[in-house]
């Protein structure tokens, strides 16, 4: 399949409610007694509370995917399409039985469904509060127009592909990994596994709906890739533990960057079969998709340590490897005929961490440590602030107007700037 191109082989509808029919399962069926003891003995205290706050965010996605799906199965537009809705409603419903009953048999949370969702909701994390927030939004918003099939594509890149294919799948992959080979909690094990296999489900459903959605139209195709650049900063804030404490996940025997790297591959898989490049969204635009994705893990990593992505609360504290990132990621969106049209490579002066510049040599942009000799732009700021333009958490045109970039050089090389680099 050419990346992008949308063409590949998708399961049909019919095939995917044949698929539930014959894979139906029960929330209240299962037997947790011998969990709430593996849970007292064979879990330490770390796993318990890394295991409790990875679960609470399941809990809680799943209530709110459960109530905010009525309004796609409304807006979906053939019978086809709407009894499978129909089925994923049943199914999340079932999702949040399965996770409050464990949180609260097992782990103690609440006396009821109320309650159990309270005494976890502080447990979430910034990005988790985003997403979900912006799910509220765009399916409120696709409840009082139905027939905004730009907003429809919007609603089912968040819910099908982000909420579903991004941050649950990858986070069920992992719970499956560690509680086989532990031989712990045997109930939730085996229901996690029926929730995976759900979820697998519902995104393959979302992957065809929204392919036939941006291949309708480039309303549909511009809304998607909005929806998905608005949504990324967010979702990669989702799986970032209390204190960015790694022993939240090594505590089970894999790395936050293992999570990252099988989400980040899962998810650029998805675009392609929708019919999007990679390299459509912004934050992806920046990444060098040559690196493994191990590699690439590793290095949003970085930048979340640094405060840079993942939490905009956070001032970044920008070290020099993140430098590096940065402006590796900034060749990759310098409109070339723009940078050569200038006449000279172009100097940023990071007030608090030196100088670096790029320039335009054999046909590609090259970003180097170090002043640029004789530049013909100059671009000065703090370290933190290029950081937040670099990656989208500033716009560029607000930081000029408050005096957190500043523009030396030619009128000509400043009256270029605006269509220099694609942020």
């Amino acid at each position: 399949m050419t990346p992008g191109s949308g063409k590949t082989e998708v399961i049909s509808y019919s095939r995917l409610y044949r698929l539930w029919e014959e894979n139906s399962w029960s929330a209240t069926g299962l037997d947790f007694s011998t969990d709430a003891k593996h849970w007292d003995e064979k879990l330490t205290d770390r796993q318990r509370e890394a295991a409790l706050w990875n679960y609470a965010m399941f809990l809680l996605g799943e209530e709110a995917v459960a109530r905010t799906l009525t309004p796609v199965l409304d807006a979906a537009p053939t019978h086809e399409q709407k009894i499978f809705l129909t089925t994923q409603i049943v199914d999340e419903a079932r999702h949040h039985v399965f996770f409050d009953r464990f949180m609260r048999e097992v782990a103690g949370q609440g006396t009821d469904i109320e309650s159990t969702l309270s005494a976890v909701d502080g447990l979430v994390t910034w990005g988790f509060r985003q997403v979900f927030n912006e799910l509220d939004r765009v399916s409120d918003a696709l409840r009082k127009k139905p027939g905004d099939r730009a907003l429809l594509a919007q609603t089912v890149a968040l819910y099908h592909v982000v909420v579903e294919g991004l941050l649950a799948i990858p986070g069920q992959h992992f719970i499956q990994r560690y509680v086989e080979k532990m031989e712990i909690l045997p109930a939730f094990s085996e229901g996690i596994t029926n929730v995976s296999r759900d979820e697998s489900r519902h995104v393959a459903f979302g992957i065809r709906f929204l392919g036939e959605l941006v291949r309708s139209s480039t309303d549909c195709r511009d809304a998607a890739v909005e929806m998905f650049n608005r949504a990324l900063p967010w979702a990669i804030g989702v799986f970032i533990p209390p204190n960015l404490d790694p022993s939240y996940t090594e505590c089970f025997d894999f790395t936050l960057e293992e999570i990252y790297a099988f989400a980040l591959r899962s998810f650029e898989t998805k675009l392609n079969r929708i019919g999007i490049a990679p390299s459509e969204i912004a934050l992806l635009s920046r990444d060098n998709a040559d690196y493994p994705y191990d590699e690439r893990a590793r290095r949003a990593w970085v930048l979340i340590r640094a405060g840079i992505i993942g939490d905009e609360r956070r001032e970044p504290e920008v070290s020099p490897e993140a430098l590096e990132i940065l402006f590796e990621g900034l060749t990759r969106i310098v409109h070339l005929d723009v940078a050569r049209a200038l006449g000279g490579p172009i100097e940023f002066d990071l007030t608090d961490a030196g100088t670096w510049h790029l320039e335009v040599t054999n046909g590609h942009a090259e970003a180097h440590p170090g002043p640029a000799g004789k530049p013909a732009l100059t671009l000065q700021s703090t370290a933190a602030d290029w950081a937040k333009i670099s990656v989208s958490r500033m716009d560029p045109r607000v930081a000029l107007l408050t005096r957190k970039l500043k523009v030396h050089g030619s009128l000509s090389s400043r009256a270029k700037l605006p269509k220099l680099f694609t942020f």
